[in-house]
This record gives structure tokens, C-alpha cells and sequence, in this order.
């Protein structure tokens, strides 16, 4: 008898399994093939993992919150760390945003999606995002209140149909919304990456080496002259704490190119390249430090000047 009931309920359990799958199969290519129901179900999975933060109590390179990489040579497997979300296939991570007293450093990344050399041993490709993250801990520790852009360009480009020349009208739409709401951020900057070989982006000195650094000013902004300086000061203090690691400054102007890049914001407004694609997230960060020393101690000087 007890066989009896057991098979039963074995029967019984495989009858819905068959069931599960005879309904989920035809859900799924329906979904497929459903636009709405697609993107749907992915804001529903992107909302279950921005729910599911991990957390730790190790800092990042230099001792503040943010997301830290350990690769276990025996595993092989990459701990993010300090109050950080990683989203599953998707390189790009999420420091939670702290209340700012008038903050007056705002970092944003136009092409968010540019992306650096995958780190050895795992299957992660640091973003530009990440070196951003770094570069506002930077300012933060050195007492520069700074806000960096959470939100999604992409996201904006992908739900309005817009292409990727669109980049910088979303960005400028961020950039001139966060202004308005923190009226005291006067220092903006757009970290990009550049590309080319691992020797023309790299700069290797007593041992270490360090991403270049390249300031890019558009011609066609009202700012242009003072940009021009803006970035010229920055360079020559750059090249004079490591000799050699900023590659100088790119103009350019015409109808093939943006012409702008939001620097007709303001005389305070500079796209900076850090690296580029062949670099490794080590040797961005080596540039973030002194880069980090060099604008914080521009902006403190500039303010106490007046």
C-alpha cells in the first residue's frame, strides 16, 4: 500500500512538471518575440539584483568604500566588495550615493560603456564607470565633495530609440539637471577612455606604469579659449608629478564630430581620457592617484583664491 502512494505521488509530481514546462515553453517564445513583455521581464530582473547588494567590510585601493577585486588564484573568483552591486553580464557597478553638502566636483561618463583590458584570470572587463568611482573616493578623501551620475545614459538612448551620437544630449540633460538641483558644483568633468596599442596609452616609470592621460577640447563652444588653458595648466601639472603620462590636448571642431562635448557648460567643464582599451584597471588607478592630486590641488587653490 505505502508503494501504492508513493508511485502516486511520484506520478503526480512529474504530471507537473510536464505541465511547467508545456506552459513555459510557448510563455517564453512568446515572450521572445513580445517587445514589452521582454523588457518587462528584464526591469523585473534588474530590480531583484539591484536588491541583492553585497557587502563586506574591506575598503577599496586606498582605504574607502567602493568595490575592491580579489582574484583567488586557486578559485579564480572575483569578491566585490563594500556596500556594491554587480549586475550579472553587465560591468558596470553602483556605489550607493551619500547625502552631499554642497558638493562641488560632478563626474559623469557619456559613453558609459567604454571598457578596459579584462582582468587576468576572471571573465571581468572593468567599464569607465569604474574608474570614475575611484576618481570620486579620490576627491572625497581629499575633502572635494563630488556626486557621480548614477543613472543610465544607455537606458535613455535604448527607451527613446536614439542612437549613440545621442550620448551627449542625454548626458548634457543629466549634467544640466544635477547643476540645477546642487547649484554649488562648479568642476565637471567627462571620464572617457581612448583607444590604440597597450605602448601608445601606457607610460611606464621606475617600475610603474600608469594610463595616459589625453584632455580633448571641442572648438565649436563659446569656451573653447579658456578650456583651452583650463587644460594646458592641468597637463603641465600632470606631466610635472610624472613626466610623460599626459599625452597633452586633442582639438577638435567639424561636421563629422560633436564640436562641443558639453564644455559650452562652462570654462570649468573638460573631457578627460584615461587609458585606453588595452590598459588594465591597475594601471588607471595608478593615474587616478596623481590625477586626483593634481585637480584637487587646482580646485582648492582656484577657491581659495577667489
Amino acid at each position: 500500500m505505502k508503494k501504492y502512494f508513493k508511485s502516486k505521488r511520484k506520478l503526480r509530481k512529474n504530471v507537473k512538471i510536464y505541465l511547467y514546462i508545456l506552459i513555459l515553453i510557448p510563455m517564453l517564445i512568446y515572450m521572445h518575440n513580445n517587445n514589452f513583455l521582454k523588457q518587462l521581464f528584464y526591469k523585473s530582473a534588474h530590480k531583484y539584483v539591484e536588491n541583492n547588494i553585497f557587502q563586506s567590510n574591506t575598503s577599496f585601493k586606498s582605504g574607502i568604500t567602493s568595490a575592491v577585486f580579489n582574484v583567488d588564484s586557486d578559485k579564480k573568483s572575483l569578491e566585490i566588495k563594500n556596500n556594491v552591486e554587480h549586475k550579472v553580464n553587465d560591468e558596470m557597478f553602483t556605489v550607493k550615493e551619500e547625502k552631499n553638502n554642497n558638493p562641488i566636483v560632478y563626474l559623469y561618463n557619456t559613453h558609459e560603456g567604454e571598457k578596459y583590458r579584462k582582468m587576468e584570470g576572471t571573465d571581468f572587463t572593468p567599464s569607465i564607470k569604474i574608474a570614475t568611482r575611484y576618481l570620486k573616493e579620490k576627491f572625497e578623501n581629499s575633502g572635494i565633495n563630488t556626486i557621480v551620475e548614477t543613472r543610465s545614459i544607455i537606458d535613455v538612448l535604448n527607451e527613446n530609440n536614439w542612437s549613440y551620437g545621442s550620448s551627449y544630449r542625454v548626458s548634457r540633460s543629466f549634467l544640466e539637471n544635477t547643476v540645477l538641483e546642487n547649484p554649488s558644483i562648479k568642476y565637471i568633468f567627462d571620464i572617457h577612455r581612448d583607444s590604440g596599442t597597450h605602448e601608445y596609452t601606457t607610460l611606464c616609470v621606475n617600475q610603474k606604469c600608469y594610463a595616459k592621460i589625453l584632455f580633448l577640447i571641442g572648438l565649436e563652444n563659446p569656451y573653447y579659449m579658456e578650456n583651452q588653458k583650463y587644460a594646458e595648466t592641468l597637463s603641465k601639472n600632470l606631466n610635472e608629478k610624472v613626466e610623460g603620462i599626459s599625452k597633452g590636448i586633442l582639438q577638435k571642431k567639424g561636421p563629422k564630430v560633436n564640436g562641443v562635448y558639453n564644455e559650452d557648460f562652462s570654462n570649468r567643464t573638460m573631457l578627460i581620457e584615461l587609458g585606453g582599451e588595452n590598459n588594465t584597471i591597475d594601471e588607471v588607478y595608478n593615474t587616478i592617484d596623481v590625477l586626483s592630486e593634481v585637480l584637487t590641488n587646482y580646485i582648492k587653490e582656484e577657491i581659495s583664491n577667489g
